[in-house]
Parts: C-alpha cells; structure tokens; sequence
C-alpha cells in the first residue's frame, strides 16, 4: 500500500491521552484498537513522519486488514474519519478529545503525489481564513443538532449523497454551514447534490464551495442555482476556446471565471476574446495570461468589444512602425580589393611563356 504522511505544527516529546478518551471510550474497544489510536496520536506529535497501513501492522504484528478494521472501528466513533482512493488509504483526520469532551481536529489533506499531509481543519482556505472560523462542538451539541425537525432530515439526505453515514467530524461540519455561514437546510441539502453530481464526495471539497459560495453573497437555493449555471456555462465556453472540451471545468478554473465576470464585470464575449488573444499570442491554453490581458482590459476602462477597437487602434498609432530609412551604399571595399589591383596583359604574359618553353 502506498505511505500517506501526518504532520503536525509542534512536537512536544510525548503523547497526552485525555480522561475523556480513557473513560468513555477505551473501556468498550479492543485492546490493539486502543493501541493502534493511542499510535497514531504519538505520530501526530512528531513534527513529520511516513506511514503506510503496512507500517502499522508491523510495528503491531497485525495483519493490514487488521488495522484497517481498527480505523473503521474509531471512524465509527467519530475519531477518524478515513478517505480510501481506490481501495488505498488516502486521506485521515484524527479527533482530539479533550478533558471536557469537547472536539479539535486535525485534517489531511491530499497532494499530487498520492502523500497525504495534515493541516487544521478549522483553517478555511487563505483567502477566507480571518472571515469564518470553525468552532469544534461538544458531543451534547452534536446530539442535539442532529435531533432538530428542521435539520434531521437534511443530514439524512447528505448522508444519502454521501452514500454512508456521517462521522461526528462531519456534522461538526454541517453546524458549520449553518451557524456561520447562514445556509438554510435546503440550501445545504443543494450543496451536497450541486457537488456529488459533478463527482466529488469529499467533505472537504464540500466545504471550500460553501465557503465559495459565502464569499459571493449565496444564502438560498435559487441564488446558488444562478451562480451555479453562469459558471458552468462560461467555463465550458472558456475551455472549449482553450481547446480543452470534451470535460468538465475543474474547481480552479471555474473560480478563474468567477473573478473575470464577478470582480472584473466581464460578459462571456469579452471573456472568449482575451482567450483567443491568448491562444493567438502563445500559442497555448493560459488562465493566467489571460488574467493579465484581462487586467489591461479593467485598467483601461474597457467593457465591450467597441471599446476594445479603440484600445486597439490607439495601441497601433503609438506602435507605428517609423518609415525606412534608405538603404545606405555598400562599402567601396572589402577584404580582397583593399589592395592595389593590376592590370595584365595576358597575351604578352602567355607569348613569354611559350618563348620561355622553347628555350
């Protein structure tokens, strides 16, 4: 099986195991269960360790299965919640239970690589990390709002999207949308469908496009629905004029078109246009060329093609190329008549070589 890598901020030389842990959750679990959490929680307090389910077994004598029988177990608790890629652990976030019972969580996230690295969950992405934060709920508050009329019924079809039931993590999450960024319960039921559709059923995906959708002001179905379809449309018109149809947009790409019509006020025409230039310029698909040219285009003042013609025609005066200058006469010498040239006569030159012959 392939490593994955847990990381940690700090690294403080030993392992704490909170009373809570010890009381409410060790006494029902089997003994290598215990020792396979209380393992990854020293991992956690190294500052950079690889593992692999193989590794664990080995440290413990287990066989691979039997491991992962012991992190089903505790993501079942609530304690890991587990992302498997193609039947290979591939992502896992660990639970910190404190004295109090209250939750802190610790989340992987995926590279490129297949390595898996951790960061905290409650970080939202960059651009949005001062703006919302992410509480950890007691136990108590996670009952409870699993029990409430209005949201029993949305966790239930997310889980139905998900296709399986959610971990406390994962509720934390809802809470989440709904007490910080405002979403109403079917608006979080729309999210969950809006992201399965297009594939992805992992919760933090999930998470960046509620963030996303915040950021622009979404608070009801019917607004994420418009969102939804500007973006789909254009950027399947911005890779069909990149050459790169046949697919659907990717998360970036579709936040690339999102600023150009969002922030710079552009409509699909302008768009599609400073996506040829681009193709016509280098030759190649480019968000961020096109970005640039975009830019120009804001600095400008330039809202439509009209506008655009003039930009044009006033780049081409400034650009005029100055008239030739005539093409000056060629050097009077070179290398071989730099010297005095002769004049022979050659039929007295070969006259003396014929009487020189004679002779």
């Amino acid at each position: 099986m392939s490593n994955f890598t847990l990381k940690h901020d700090g690294y403080i030389g030993s392992t704490s195991i909170t009373n809570s842990f010890i009381r409410d959750y060790m006494p029902k679990a089997a003994g290598e269960f215990v020792k396979i959490y209380i393992y990854l929680l020293m991992c956690l307090e190294e500052k950079e360790s690889s593992l692999s389910i193989s590794d664990i077994a080995d440290v413990f004598n287990n066989t691979e299965k039997d491991v992962i029988r012991a992190l089903k177990y505790w993501e079942k608790k609530g304690l890991l919640e587990l992302t498997f890629d193609d039947g290979e652990l591939s992502s896992l976030c660990v639970t910190h239970v404190s004295a109090d019972g209250s939750r802190s969580y610790t989340s992987t996230v995926s590279t490129s690589t297949g390595a898996v690295q951790t960061a905290p969950v409650d970080a939202a992405p960059q651009q949005s990390a001062a703006k919302y934060q992410k509480r950890a709920h007691s136990r108590e508050e996670i009952d409870a709002f699993s029990c409430r009329d209005d949201f029993s019924v949305t966790i239930t079809m997310a889980q139905q999207y998900l296709g399986r039931p959610f971990t406390g993590t994962e509720i934390n999450t809802l809470m989440f949308f709904h007490e910080e960024l405002g979403f109403p319960s079917d608006l979080i039921e729309y999210l969950f469908d809006y992201c399965t559709d297009g594939g992805h059923k992992d919760m933090r995906y999930i998470e960046t496009v509620a963030i996303n959708w915040a950021e622009q002001g979404i608070k009801n179905v019917a607004a994420a629905k418009l969102l939804n379809s500007v973006y789909t449309d254009k950027c399947r018109k911005v890779l069909s004029a990149f050459g790169l149809s046949g697919r659907d947009p990717s998360r970036s790409e579709s936040e690339w078109v999102a600023k150009w019509n969002l922030s710079y006020g552009f409509n699909t025409e302008m768009i599609l246009e400073a996506c040829n230039r681009t193709m016509n310029a280098i030759h190649k698909p480019s968000f961020d060329y096109t970005d640039s040219i975009l830019q120009n285009w804001k600095s400008n003042k330039v809202t439509t093609i009209n506008d655009l013609k003039k930009l044009d025609a006033q780049h081409k005066s400034k650009t005029k190329a100055p008239a030739r200058k005539p093409a000056s006469k060629p050097a009077q010498g070179n290398k071989f008549n730099n010297f005095p040239q002769r004049d022979y006569d050659w039929e007295e030159l070969e006259n003396k070589l014929i009487n020189k012959g004679l002779k």
